[in-house]
């Protein structure tokens, strides 16, 4: 019996791995963008803690979602999904909740969302002189909600800058200051950087439980 065991074990081993797995690949893709309805541009965010977005799928086991992260320019892409209905809605991020939308995904479905900031930047302006970036801009918001409490220019070597990714930064807390002043106020960052060529982006926060950030667009530029 031993001599049968240690002849036939790696036998049945091998016709157990024989197996093919002959499951279909997902066949669908869904993208799309999130509108900020204050400046009517791209929300502008950051990665991976921008925002996130849930797909509910129409018969999912325990309707568990699948979830995945926006880019920082407000769009967003899964092109690893099955075509079917889907519950999408876009969520974690720098504005208000958002209503769920129900949508039947093909092969490739576009969907945009809407969203409301808790704060925009507006009217950015960035000027370079020799060592120095001056960036100006504006604080707008169509809600109050959260105490406003900082603001920032932050600058970067790499085209990636947000308020984890930088080389030089200035930096403002706004908590002592009301909310009605900053947003009727005009801002300006002097950030001090050495001659060359950077990217730009101003950020702004509310007092939110997820301590997340509204953004500018970024701006390249040449410093003398």
């Amino acid at each position: 019996m031993i001599v049968l065991k240690k002849v036939f074990f790696p036998a049945l081993l091998l016709l157990s791995c024989s197996k093919i797995d002959n499951y279909d690949a997902p066949n669908g893709a869904i993208y799309g963008k999130l509108i900020d309805n204050i400046t009517n541009g791209n929300l502008q965010s950051e990665q991976p803690n921008g925002f996130i977005v849930k797909l509910f799928e129409k018969g999912g086991a325990m309707n568990s979602p699948i979830i995945f992260t926006g880019k920082p320019d407000g769009s967003f892409e899964n092109a690893w999904i099955f075509q079917n209905e889907y519950r999408v809605v876009p969520t974690e991020g720098a504005f208000f909740p958002v209503d769920t939308a129900v949508i039947q995904v093909g092969a490739r479905t576009e969907v945009n969302f809407t969203v409301t900031p808790f704060l925009a930047v507006t009217g950015t302006s960035v000027e370079t002189a020799a060592g120095k970036i001056t960036a100006t801009y504006q604080i707008a918001r169509t809600i109050a909600a959260e105490k406003i409490v900082e603001r920032k220019t932050l600058v970067s070597r790499i085209p990636t800058v947000n308020n984890a990714i930088f080389d030089f930064k200035s930096e403002t807390n706004l908590s002592n200051m009301p909310d009605e002043e900053i947003l009727a106020a005009s801002f300006s960052d002097e950030v001090a950087v050495p001659a060359g060529s950077y990217y730009v982006r101003v950020a702004v926060r509310t007092d939110n439980a997820l301590r997340r950030y509204n953004y500018s667009e970024i701006v390249q530029i040449n410093v003398p």
